[in-house]
């Protein structure tokens, strides 16, 4: 059932419309596949939670403490007095710190590989020996001892131990990568708004103890330690997460592969998706594959070896540094295993949704967990070894060959949807295409390139699957403006062709010709969801090259479909650091929207606000130079976009 959401200006579709709506012809099929084994997935269960409640759409519901919960509006306060604004302030703090945990999750188990290396008690080598180098340089890590140079595993170990610090010291004391790497201009406005933090840990928890009852009941004062927080959060947490696998793996470099459901019909090995935020699974499997006596135990299952996919995360780290096919994101899981293709789901961190276990039982697919906070009921735990991963990676593979002796003959459902991919960007390759800074500032001073956008966040069914974000990026593109994607949003763009080189005749002439120039396609992938790292330092590169604040430049970050707290926690990173953010619909921080008007034309609206609204879309500007803005039409978000660029573009003589 499709229908107007309470007191906001966005519709809520229903499984029809994303069946008819969304950009993949893949997803139709799948869900109707799996209506006729008799199994749901997402859409089915979206629509039977219609309606949604309109006080936990605008954020006014408050479950923070036993006296309620509370339904809070202004002529009807909460049982302890709070008023809607600090209820919605206090359940978005809460949100980003959440997200703060969960990315602070990935750092933690990244840096524990990295310190078992630097400790000798994992094996090496460490692939990123330059990224270790430039971090101790800028951390003042010594190079060299007693005239020599230091093992490259010695100096990742006193790196990993500096940013545990910046993850979980409890003391105030600066944090040493915001300290050595944050532009300085971004760093002497948090210090003129006291908001400098100690440390993610540190700050999540002062989050939720401001926000228990009878704690700070100033919805202002709450929203500084919300940007205290979303500070920490972003470079104690998702900077240390993405620069620890760089450490340890190696950049990513630009390749050309092949993405989505399609590229599960090729090969006759036993096919394992990889899934989840945490790398070090993926590539100890990935490893174990080549390893002779598996391929064996492969060979007498009657497959060919093995065929790895990823998804979610995961899939965009294999696929970054070593062409593994990814599937989809979020979403997409059970349509991926609703194909009746895959033999093992293994999955680590995060975005694992219990949706998936009915399907595979039904396909006879191994689900195997391998970190202790991301169990699923009814699944085989193999816990991953820090120090021993290949011992994990076997036993995991060797589930997966049981299962595919036992699936040997099944049904599968493989749509022929997929698409040519260059991938593997950092700011780095990015650059270097360009011609460096200068190169890419040149196309944006002279028009080709209008501005940058990052695509990024999860899917939600409050839209239809994947529309927004292949709609919205099309529109950008269009008006000439270059796109970079991580995490699911990656998924829907490099499903949908954008991220290959034909795609850039949807491209405006002069961002075509600059790209045509640089031998790249209009949407760059730069990784997981962490690795919106590389598309900051892009753009802290460009703003240092032409000696403005980053706030000055054409730069928007979009979460077109966002899905969870971690969507939530990157928009606040990005806006504490001067870019304006899009929401694709309104998240529970209601930015000023609008309601029709009762017993009015259709096109009479009444504005719906209150002071976090206001706060949000315009007051916060005042503080950071740059707002949210709340837009669920891709065609009209790209119009905004577009026009905040030209303002930008005009200031900057452009």
């Amino acid at each position: 059932m499709r229908y107007q959401y309470p007191l906001l200006n966005a519709e809520m579709p229903c499984r029809d419309d994303v069946l008819a709506l969304a950009p993949s012809k893949a997803v139709p099929l799948l869900a109707e596949h799996l209506t006729q084994c008799g199994l749901s997935c997402f859409l089915d269960r979206s629509d039977a939670q219609q309606r949604l409640c309109a006080y936990g759409l605008d954020g006014t519901c408050c479950r923070r403490c036993l006296w309620g919960p509370c339904r809070v509006s202004e002529d009807k306060p909460g049982i302890c007095g709070a008023g809607p604004a600090l209820v919605v302030l206090s359940n978005h703090l809460r949100m980003v710190a959440a997200a703060a945990a969960s990315h602070g999750s990935h750092a933690k188990a990244r840096l524990e590989a990295l310190l078992a290396v630097g400790e000798g008690r994992a094996p090496g080598p460490i692939r990123g020996v330059k990224r270790v180098e430039q971090l101790a340089s800028a951390l003042g890590v010594p190079l060299q001892e007693n005239g020599s140079a230091r093992p490259a595993e010695l100096v990742a170990g006193d790196l990993a131990r500096l940013l545990y610090e910046d993850l979980g010291k409890a003391r105030p004391g600066p944090m040493h990568l915001l300290e050595a790497l944050a532009p300085p201009e971004c760093v002497e406005m948090w210090r003129g708004l006291e908001v400098m933090p100690t440390s993610t840990m540190s700050e999540v928890f002062e989050a939720l103890h401001r926000t228990g009852l009878g704690a700070d009941s100033d919805w202002r004062n709450a929203a500084l330690h919300e940007l205290r927080l979303t500070v920490a959060f972003f470079w104690g947490a998702v900077v240390v997460a993405s620069l620890a696998s760089e450490m340890l793996y190696g950049p990513p470099v630009p390749a050309e592969g092949e993405v989505g459901y399609g590229t599960l019909a090729d090969g006759q090995g036993v096919k394992i998706a990889v899934h989840g935020h945490q790398p070090g699974v993926a590539e100890a499997v990935l490893a174990a594959c080549e390893e002779p006596e598996l391929l064996a135990e492969a060979r007498s299952a009657g497959a060919s070896g093995f065929d790895v996919y990823g998804l979610c995360c995961t899939g965009q780290e294999l696929l970054a540094r070593h062409g593994v096919p990814s599937l989809t994101g979020i979403l997409g899981q059970e349509l991926a295993l609703a194909t009746g293709a895959l033999d093992a789901l293994v999955v680590d961190l995060q975005c694992v949704i219990p949706g998936v276990m009915p399907i595979a039982e039904a396909q006879g697919t191994a689900v195997i967990t391998t970190h202790d906070s991301n169990r699923l009921e009814g699944a085989v735990h193999v816990p991953f070894d820090v120090e021993d991963p290949q011992r994990t990676a076997r036993a995991v593979l060797r589930l997966a060959i049981e299962a595919h002796g036992r699936r040997r003959g099944a049904r599968r459902y493989i749509p022929a949807t997929r698409a040519r991919a260059r991938t593997g960007f950092d700011e780095n390759g990015i650059l270097a295409a360009f011609g460096g800074e200068e190169g890419l500032l040149s196309h944006m001073r002279g028009g080709d390139i209008r501005g940058l956008v990052t695509m990024v966040s999860c899917n939600s069914p409050k839209v239809p699957y994947e529309r927004s974000n292949v709609v919205l990026a099309r529109e950008l593109l269009r008006r000439g403006i270059l796109v970079t994607t991580t995490g699911c949003a990656a998924h829907a763009l490099l499903n949908d062709g954008l991220a290959s080189a034909a795609a850039r005749e949807v491209c405006s002439s002069g961002l075509r010709r600059a790209l045509e120039r640089a031998d790249l396609p209009p949407v760059l992938t730069v990784g997981a969801c962490v690795d919106n790292t590389r598309t900051f330092f892009l753009w802290q590169r460009l703003a240092a090259a032409a000696g403005v604040p980053l706030w000055e430049l054409p730069l928007f970050y979009v979460g077109a479909e966002p899905g969870n707290e971690k969507a939530v926690g990157m928009g606040m990173a990005f806006l504490a650091h001067g870019v304006s953010v899009l929401a694709g619909y309104p998240l529970p921080v209601p930015v000023p929207t609008a309601r029709p008007k009762e017993g009015g034309a259709l096109d009479d609206l009444v504005r719906v606000a209150n002071p976090v609204a206001d706060f949000f879309a315009s007051g916060v500007a005042e503080l950071l130079h740059a707002r949210i803005v709340v837009e669920p039409v891709p065609e009209l978000a790209a119009g905004a976009i577009q026009a905040d660029f030209k303002r930008k573009r005009q200031a900057l003589g452009w």
